[in-house]
């Protein structure tokens, strides 16, 4: 019997041994792991390109925005229009009575109750007809040299206002309410004998001295001696 019928045989040794399932040599392992790096390699770059790729499109796809102005509708602004002011004194093509035209002069004097009345007339010493309507503008002037002493007349409103077509030679009159000086306290009026008196026709720029004795003023402006109770009308 030979020692050899028990045993197997030496493991390995076979040719066929390794082929039919024994252990994997060194060299296919190496050729198992250069395929798997390549693969890991391509699916990395794959994972770039396609990373690159949505960045490229977003950048590319992506809209800055642009501001568009708006546009306001706007309303040009009117352009102001030199507008003649029609001259008060005016009707119907008449003109108004200048100072020029006019004759200013005082009427009679008359008292009461601590007050003097006078009425400034005034004529159209003109060869045309002329429009003169309104309260004259009055003063008391002094110092000899054309002052204005107090406080100019005031005008009492509460008689309407007419027009006047003076022809000429014709007369209109205002009526003048003058309160008395020594009705208030001296320290307080500072009364100053007059001159005379300045008159503004009505609607007029330019004035006229009248000539007056016996007025006296007060230099206190505010005291108030001078009111036109009436405006001008035919007498």
């Amino acid at each position: 019997m030979s020692d050899q019928q028990g045993f197997p045989e030496p493991f390995g040794e076979s040719g066929g041994a390794g082929a039919a399932g024994g252990p994997e040599g060194p060299e296919r392992r190496g050729m198992r792991g250069r395929t798997i790096a390549i693969i890991v390699l391509a699916a990395v770059v794959v994972v770039l390109i396609v990373v690159v790729a949505s960045l490229v499109f977003a950048r590319g796809t992506k809209v800055s925005p642009t501001a568009t102005p708006i546009t306001t509708p706007t309303t040009p602004s009117p352009t102001p229009t030199r507008t003649s002011t029609p001259t008060p004194t005016q009707s119907g093509g008449t003109a108004t009575c200048s100072v020029n035209a006019l004759s200013v002069t005082l009427g009679s004097f008359s008292g009461a109750a601590g007050s003097t009345y006078v009425p400034i007339l005034f004529k159209n010493t003109s060869s045309k007809p002329c429009e003169l309507h309104g309260f004259p503008g009055v003063s008391f002037v002094g110092k000899g040299n054309g002052t204005q002493l107090g406080a100019a007349a005031d005008w009492d409103q509460s008689q309407p206002i007419v027009q006047n077509t003076l022809q000429p030679g014709s007369t209109v009159a205002a009526k003048l309410r003058i309160a008395q000086a020594g009705n208030y306290d001296s320290g307080q009026c500072q009364p100053l004998v007059a001159d005379g008196l300045r008159v503004y026709p009505p609607h007029s720029t330019k004035s006229v001295f009248v000539q007056a004795a016996n007025l006296t003023a007060c230099q206190n402006d505010a005291v108030h001696l001078l009111t036109v109770i009436s405006p001008v009308a035919p007498q």
